[in-house]
């Protein structure tokens, strides 16, 4: 049986394909770039269709071994920084959560107003300096272990748990860890993968941290190193060098190195993203 289509049909799916198009053009756009001559750059200016193809800016990209080492500390601070940060972000969450806690609201309206205010830079560098964290893989993550905006939306989450969870567990003998760990975290599996999933994409693109902590080159991340890599390119390029591409080309092919790795890991956590964030957002 064919399905007439009244006209609303069609003018609806013009607009979702304008919107479809809007989204996926940036990246594909980046795409086609990252994968093309300096002389095919500058002479398309739109690149929707590719015209050429060439790895020379990921040639440059990937010269020599300092990619590599700097791909493995990239992991190892993202992965370590993660599974540190949801653990204190889940334990600091359920102490908040706790309604009988005499004083939880005090100390969470501190998290809250560090939020707004800070120590600054210059007291930051010295505190990780004087706790012998400067040049070490530690720097990296450890000041940044716990979001508060990341905090707000799990201690939301855990308070609109059912508290028949933690009751039935107590009466079995369940002390807190075992409470939080066997019963509140694979409950808020979506919440959980969903600030696990903010806070990989925040160790992930951070160079700040190493910029300002690390002077050995052979330890910087990902980012910093190929932010490096774009300056160098530049220099190279304003000093008539063509031999690697344009600025541009290797601006997108950094890019394009960079995102790759989240953007494998998004589809295992997207199922969970949506109703982590819907549900951790509902007030008390």
């Amino acid at each position: 049986m064919k399905i007439k289509m009244a006209p609303f049909d069609y003018i609806n799916y013009f607009i979702l394909g304008i919107f479809c198009f809007l989204t996926l053009y940036p990246f594909w756009y980046i795409l086609i770039i990252s994968f093309s001559t300096t002389k095919v750059y500058y002479s398309d200016w739109l690149h929707i269709i590719p015209k050429s193809f060439s790895l020379d800016a990921y040639k440059y990209n990937f010269q020599n071994n300092q990619v590599f080492l700097s791909f493995l500390t990239s992991v190892v601070v993202t992965v370590s920084g993660t599974i540190i940060s949801i653990l204190l972000t889940s334990m600091t969450a359920h102490f908040l959560a706790k309604k009988d806690i005499k004083g939880r609201n005090f100390i969470f309206i501190l998290f809250i107003i560090s939020m707004f205010i800070h120590g600054g830079l210059i007291p930051s560098y010295v505190l990780i300096t004087k706790l012998g964290m400067r040049n070490t893989i530690f720097a990296l993550f450890i000041p940044l272990s716990i979001n508060n905006y990341f905090l707000i939306l799990t201690k939301n989450y855990f308070s609109n748990m059912s508290p028949s969870l933690e009751e039935s567990a107590r009466l079995d003998g369940a002390n807190e860890l075992i409470i939080l760990f066997r019963i509140i975290i694979p409950v808020a599996k979506p919440m959980i993968a969903t600030i696990a999933l903010y806070y990989a994409v925040q160790f992930w693109n951070d160079w700040f941290s190493p910029m300002l902590y690390l002077s050995n080159q052979k330890m910087y991340p990902l980012s910093l190193y190929l932010r490096g890599l774009i300056s160098a390119a530049t220099s190279s390029i304003d000093t008539g060098d063509y031999t690697s591409g344009s600025p541009a080309t290797i601006r997108a092919a950094v890019i394009i190195i960079t995102i790759t790795p989240i953007i494998c890991v998004y589809p295992f956590l997207q199922k969970h993203f949506v109703k982590g964030i819907m549900l951790g957002a509902v007030k008390e």
